[in-house]
């Protein structure tokens, strides 16, 4: 674990410097005595104005900009009164390691098996597969039989094995994207996708399993994005945590016309082989073919910081029991190769989000250990990077999950007015459900069902790695009806972002945003939290879910 830095006294000084803007600016700062203060939208569009700025460069990994933020994140938790949950820091270091992919990767299909004089396929990288590898001993040629093996799930809550026992170990295994049945009353969750369809799920299980590689076969609708995006994103470094087990030689995707082509080498129609892999009684198929995979990514050690702080709670009733509130406070950073602008400012992903963290600590400072449960709040690093702060810090949690009743993320805040509805990203696989509805009526929210469930959104931010280590978690969301005269305001606000300003250098602060929005879902929040302390049992996962609390918590 690196060592701990020495803070530039330049950096601290600004840091110190916008905080006292903050408290200028906000309600705290000219609040009767005795009379606790409301969030107001001012206080959270100065955190945004000041954390997005460019002076913060993006807040990419590894940057002097990040560091500032780290900064600006421990500094208020001091300033209000929090106190350190992981020791004696507010700071929880450790290390990432960056792959930089070979960009001359050889990707090779080699027939066996009574059909050597047949043609080797040699696809095109990036345009036809991506790989790489997450291991700094892997060898610069690695060769290995073949196996398709459906969707590679194994959920037996959902009584579905795709393996059925086939040893895999030390084999390169092709696989689907998403699960089966990914259609309206389909087998699993119908469209919306479920853990076992996303990609991060099928290298875990491959890894799990002793495979030597993974090539996951690309589609549009099952991936729900296109082709472009997996090219890019794995064109570029990428980070993973070195505690976690690494044994795929490499993991990759390859697009769905290359899969057709191996799968016909092999002698196979890939549209009968895929009907197989939608049935329960699908067993893995050796293709008689060899993967030959030549690579030499580079690596490097970079260092990270999770801020989290927590208030404790004075009322005996909330011993050992905590709700964890989380924003990531990363981004994209630079990208000089840019022309013009090359910093991705990141105001609404996630200034936006990691204001409300703030405010909500902010707010709950003043009840001076009064509260209903012991609150952390954690500012987590590298969401852009497959969550992995997050990850660590569920990971590393120093009291048991048990003791954790639920952790509420926010992602990407609403800055487009308040709505009519609210819906909570993930809640149907808990208790949260529930409570979150109930939360939302009390407040005369009409609560509706989560929306975009195909695209699985509760998968891509940091509410996941708390799920994955047993802990209930939900990200709130706006709805869909604005209030006001124009219903579909918010929507038409947010697609356009969506669109053109998501993961863009153009995602800016804005002067004109209507912060009423934000404040609804903090309102939820503290609504949820009031219900969450009142729970007599722990908030538990649905029986046909993915996600399970350990039995010895």
């Amino acid at each position: 674990m690196p060592g701990r830095k020495q803070h530039n006294p330049v950096v601290r000084f600004f840091s110190l410097l916008v905080i006292i803007i903050i408290l200028v600016l906000s309600s705290v700062s000219c609040r009767p005595k005795n009379q606790l203060a409301e969030i107001t939208a001012e206080e959270l569009l100065a955190h945004i104005r000041i954390l997005s700025d460019d002076i913060y460069e993006g807040r990419g990994l590894g940057s002097r900009g990040i560091e500032l933020a780290a900064l600006y994140h421990e500094d208020f938790f001091k300033q209000f009164g929090l106190e350190p949950f992981l020791g004696q820091s507010f700071r929880q270091v450790f290390s990432l390691v960056g792959v930089e992919p070979d960009l001359k990767a050889m990707l090779e299909i080699i027939p066996v098996r009574g059909r050597e004089s047949a043609e080797v396929l040699r696809p095109r990288l990036l345009e036809d597969f991506v790989v790489k590898s997450e291991r700094q001993d892997c060898p610069p040629e690695v060769t290995a039989e073949l196996v398709y093996c459906g969707y590679l799930i194994q959920a037996p809550e959902r009584e579905w094995d795709d393996l059925k026992g086939y040893d895999v170990r030390g084999k390169v295994l092709l696989v689907e994207i998403n699960e089966p049945g990914n259609y309206p009353g389909g087998t699993f969750d119908g469209e919306d996708m479920n853990y076992y369809g996303r990609w991060t799920y099928k290298f875990e299980k491959a890894t799990e399993l002793g495979a030597a590689g993974v090539l996951i076969i690309h589609n549009d609708k099952g991936a729900t994005y296109g082709w472009s995006v997996v090219k890019n994103s794995w064109a570029k470094e990428s980070f993973f945590l070195p505690e976690k087990k690494r044994s795929l030689y490499f993991q990759g995707w390859v697009t769905g016309p290359t899969a057709e082509k191996i799968l016909a080498a092999a002698g196979l129609d890939r549209r009968k082989l895929l009907a197989e892999a939608e049935r329960p009684d699908f067993f893995p198929r050796p293709l008689g073919l060899s993967v030959r995979v030549r690579q030499q990514p580079a690596f490097r050690e970079v260092p990270a910081e999770n801020v989290v702080g927590w208030l404790r709670s004075d009322r005996p009733e909330a011993r050992n029991k905590y709700v964890i509130i989380s924003a990531h406070y990363d981004h994209l950073g630079k990208d000089p190769r840019l022309q013009g602008d090359q910093i991705y400012n990141g105001a609404v992903d996630n200034c936006s989000a990691t204001a409300c963290l703030l405010a909500l600590a902010e707010y709950y400072s003043q009840f001076k250990g009064d509260l209903p449960l012991n609150l952390v709040f954690a500012a987590v690093t590298a969401e852009e990077q497959n969550l992995l702060g997050s990850d660590y810090l569920a990971s590393h949690l120093p009291v048991p999950n048990s003791s954790v009743l639920a952790n509420l993320n926010f992602e990407m805040s609403n800055v487009w007015g308040e709505t009519e509805d609210v819906y909570a990203i993930g809640a149907r696989f808990s208790d949260l459900d529930d409570i979150c509805r109930q939360a939302a009526e009390k407040l005369g929210y009409r609560y509706i069902a989560e929306r975009g469930g195909n695209y699985g959104f509760f998968f891509r931010s940091d509410q996941l790695s708390f799920a994955r280590h047993g802990i209930p978690a939900v990200w709130l969301h706006e709805g869909m009806v604005a209030r006001g005269p124009d219903p579909e305001r918010v929507w038409r606000q947010s697609e356009e972002y969506q669109k053109s300003h998501y993961h863009q250098v153009t995602d800016e602060f804005r002067e004109d945003w209507d912060l009423s929005g934000s404040l609804q879902l903090l309102r939820w929040a503290r609504a949820i939290i009031d219900l969450l302390a009142g729970q007599e049992k722990l908030p538990q996962f649905k029986s046909d879910c993915a996600f399970q609390r350990p039995v010895s918590e």
